[in-house]
């Protein structure tokens, strides 16, 4: 997994429980005086265990932190990023864009990104159906994103998890719904 992450899961949890709470985290999740660069990697089974600490610490299921995590993260990689989301005219285009755009932008940024594979069809206005493929089966965190993606366009979602890799499926496919919030 990216540093730059874990560097969002750091700023959610100083943000929320303070700087104290992250070094307690750090201390029992990762070698000593680990500091996270945005462009290294590092083992998926730190960041699983920082948010089932997080998920313990904030008294929330493990799958309720992944969705805010999510959610935060968006903003988070908005503000170190922005020219990437500045290239989509509105929520659609950029969900129907992470595959081919926001991950080809990824894999320029950061070597061996290690990314999902998202498929995304246009059912009908307002209406996507995303297939999410990835081994990390962080589904969870990707709902959050579109969390944070509609709340960044002002606009309402719901997401329906029709198939689920944490239930058996091959890859999630997530309903994704949405209108404009109203003025």
């Amino acid at each position: 997994m990216k540093g730059v992450i874990f560097r969002g899961l750091e700023s959610l949890v100083i943000e929320k429980c303070g700087m104290a709470a992250w070094e307690a985290l750090l201390e029992k999740n990762a070698p000593d005086d680990r500091v996270y660069i945005s462009a290294q990697s590092y083992p998926d089974e730190e960041l699983v265990g920082l948010a089932q600490d997080v998920a313990v610490a904030l008294q929330l299921p493990m799958a309720e932190v992944l969705k805010v995590f999510g959610e935060y993260l968006f903003d988070y990689l908005l503000q170190r990023h922005p020219a990437i989301v500045e290239q989509f005219n509105g929520f659609a285009s950029l969900i129907t864009g992470i595959d081919s755009v926001i991950h080809s932008e990824v894999a320029k940024l950061y070597q061996e990104p290690n990314l999902p594979s998202i498929r995304c069809t246009v059912i009908e206005d307002g209406f996507i159906l995303m297939h999410y493929y990835s081994s990390r089966k962080l589904c969870l965190c990707a709902e959050g994103l579109i969390y944070g993606a509609a709340a960044h366009y002002n606009m309402t979602v719901t997401l329906e998890h029709i198939e689920c890799m944490h239930k058996g499926a091959d890859e999630c496919a997530i309903e994704v719904r949405f209108e404009q919030v109203a003025s």
